[in-house]
């Protein structure tokens, strides 16, 4: 489960709108991973504008609901394999985004996507994203979960500097600052590791103790 699930929850993100792979990721999970989606505080697609929605969140048609009952964990780690495909996968989808965006752009003469600085950036971003997606598919074959939270720590590093790509229009609604948002709102709401997996400790600086 856990293998074929970080694939396919990777895929929808990477090549469609958030809500409409959220929408699809949930008609697809078994009833006991539905189980894991639909009780305690969870982005759901908003079907109808709230005027207490998240701004942010509903720009892209979701909104976070509290659904009734106690919050459940999946005995499989689904809801961990599923945060980190989606946070990889709208993490290529910024990339998508800011390169379609700096191709139409010119700067100082030259395509924006010509200058050897953006250039190197999207290379580097590009190729850590696929290494730890490649990672993610040997460990979700071998259900090696430890140190979750350190991958979690370099795709919020590896996000940040991918939200910046597109200057000051990534901070319009539904741009890249809107897909970090919601990369974020996905590891506070999945990602965490419980016990079974202790997270790393790091400083006020970010560094490991």
């Amino acid at each position: 489960m856990p293998e074929g699930l970080f694939n396919r929850v990777y895929q929808l993100f990477a090549s469609n709108e958030p809500v409409d792979a959220m929408r699809q990721l949930r008609l697809e999970l078994s009833q006991q991973a539905k189980d894991a989606f639909c009780q305690g505080y969870q982005l759901v697609p908003n079907e109808q504008a709230s005027p207490q929605a998240d701004r942010v969140l509903a720009s892209i048609g979701f909104e976070l609901r509290l659904q009734p009952g106690e919050e459940m964990i999946a005995g499989d780690d689904t809801q961990l394999v599923a945060s980190v495909a989606a946070r990889l996968g709208l993490l290529m989808r910024m990339l998508g985004t800011s390169w379609t965006h700096l191709s139409a752009r010119r700067s100082f003469g030259v395509k924006t996507t010509r200058h050897q600085l953006i250039k190197a950036e999207f290379a580097d971003l590009s190729s850590q994203c696929s290494l730890l997606v490649s990672q993610w598919r040997l460990r979700s074959v071998a259900r090696d979960f430890q140190d979750v939270e350190e991958d979690h720590w370099q795709i919020t590093l590896l996000t940040n500097r991918a939200e910046k790509l597109m200057g000051g229009h990534g901070y319009l609604l539904g741009a890249t600052h809107t897909l970090s948002y919601l990369s974020m709102m996905l590891y506070s709401l999945y990602g965490k590791a419980t016990g079974q997996y202790p997270a790393s400790r790091r400083d006020g600086q970010g560094v490991l103790a």
